[in-house]
This record gives C-alpha cells, structure tokens and sequence, in this order.
C-alpha cells in the first residue's frame, strides 16, 4: 500500500495546509485539509482510517506529539483537498487543538482537520493510513485512542507519508 499527494513538493506541504494559507476557523486554526490518494491498498479493504501528526512537536509541547487530524471510515481511495471542512463522507476526531495543551477547543471546533504550524522551525508532518476489514463503530469527536482500539484485529495494511512544513513566524 501506498501513500500519495498532490499538496506536496520539493518535500514540503504546500503553504495553503497550514499557518501560511488563508483558511482558518473562528480560532486561527488552519482549516483547509491535505489531499492525498492511497494506492494497491488490499483488495478486500472496506474502509480507510488515517492519523495525521507531527513529533516533531514533542519540543514546543514538551513530550506530546500534535495530532492535526483523524478520520475513520473513508471508503474511497481519494480525499480530496479541503476534504475535512467540504462535507465529508468520513467521520472525524478531535485534533489536539481539544487539549489543555492549547485554547481547549470544543469538540465540534476540533473534530476535523486542524492545519500546520510549526512555530520554532520547519516539522515533519506524518500521514498513517490503514486499510481495514470493517467500518469502525466510532462518533464524530472520537478520539485517537479510541479508533486505535477499536482498529485492533482488523488492519489489513498501511502506509506512511512523510513531508515537512515550513516554520511559522509570528
């Protein structure tokens, strides 16, 4: 199984993903989602979920890394860019944006896709998608430890994309 995407060049998303797009929530959060393709995924998949972080951020959140996105039973092969906000045919979990960590953003605020901002130098992003046996029994806001449970037993595959993101300087 393979990962790609079209918002990626010379190794970094596109600007439009995060802190350097024009995209944001009432809060400041960078709304406008990563398009991305999966590609000779297991034929007998029914459905994708996919984690999108960064560890980087382990150095600004001391000992976390940030999670910017969650979805879960995404039956296409295709997510389109700006897929989180534009009615999407997939369920979404909270983002970190929901922790203590950060202004605690109310479930609904966070369950979707909250974008790239690298504040002390350019992060490497990560994509994990896994191609599944089942649909997940999970609600909109689920969180990652959530659909990492109920994921058990049923992953047939997955693939990782990595890419960086520019820093962003206030």
């Amino acid at each position: 199984m393979q990962i790609i995407s079209s918002g990626i060049h010379h190794g970094y998303f596109d600007d439009l993903y995060g802190s350097h797009g024009t995209q944001f929530n009432a809060e400041g959060v960078p709304t406008y989602s990563i398009p991305f393709d999966i590609q000779d995924a297991p034929s007998d998949t029914v459905s994708y979920a996919a984690v999108f972080y960064d560890l980087d951020a382990y150095e600004v959140t001391q000992g976390f890394p940030w999670i910017h996105w969650t979805l879960a039973n995404l039956k296409t092969t295709t997510v389109a860019a700006n897929a989180s906000q534009q009615a999407p045919d997939f369920i979404q979990g909270v983002n970190t944006w929901h922790s203590p960590q950060t202004d605690h953003l109310s479930t609904e605020a966070s369950a979707c896709y909250g974008g790239m901002t690298p504040p002390n130098r350019d992060h490497t992003y990560t994509l994990k998608v896994f191609a599944l046996d089942t649909t997940l029994d999970l609600q909109p806001g689920f969180y990652l430890n959530q659909m990492t449970a109920a994921m058990r037993g049923h992953i047939l595959d997955s693939a990782v994309l990595e890419a960086q993101y520019r820093q962003f300087k206030h």
